[in-house]
């Protein structure tokens, strides 16, 4: 067995390490730091819902619920506003796909036969 074929495996295990690490953060405050206060978490969750909402635009078959609602929501207020002419029909699309996804997902028949 060659050295560089020694190290490869110890290799792996360190990039397995890494990974598990980002895929798990620590969740309190490190030595030396203060606590999030609420409005700092609420700030945090509002900031990761947008992202959300943003991110599943054209994914919305994997988007979560929450977030397929949201962006229909969105959507449709857009579609409300008179003013917004110009985007309607690029959000009407957005709409169908975040339609399509949630009857999709649930099963839910539009044809009206049970």
């Amino acid at each position: 067995m060659t050295t560089k074929q020694h190290k490869l495996p110890q290799a792996a295990a360190a990039a397995h390490t890494l990974d598990a690490a980002a895929a798990h953060p620590r969740t309190g405050p490190q030595s030396g730091e203060q606590a999030m206060t609420a409005a700092r978490r609420q700030h945090a969750y509002r900031l990761r819902r947008k992202r959300a909402v943003t991110q599943a635009i054209g994914e919305e078959t994997h988007a979560s619920r929450v977030t397929l609602l949201e962006l229909l929501s969105r959507d449709l207020a857009v579609l409300e506003d008179k003013t917004a002419k110009s985007m309607h029909q690029a959000v009407r699309n957005s709409a169908k796909r975040v339609l399509r996804a949630l009857v999709t997902r649930y099963g839910i028949n539009l044809t009206g036969e049970s």
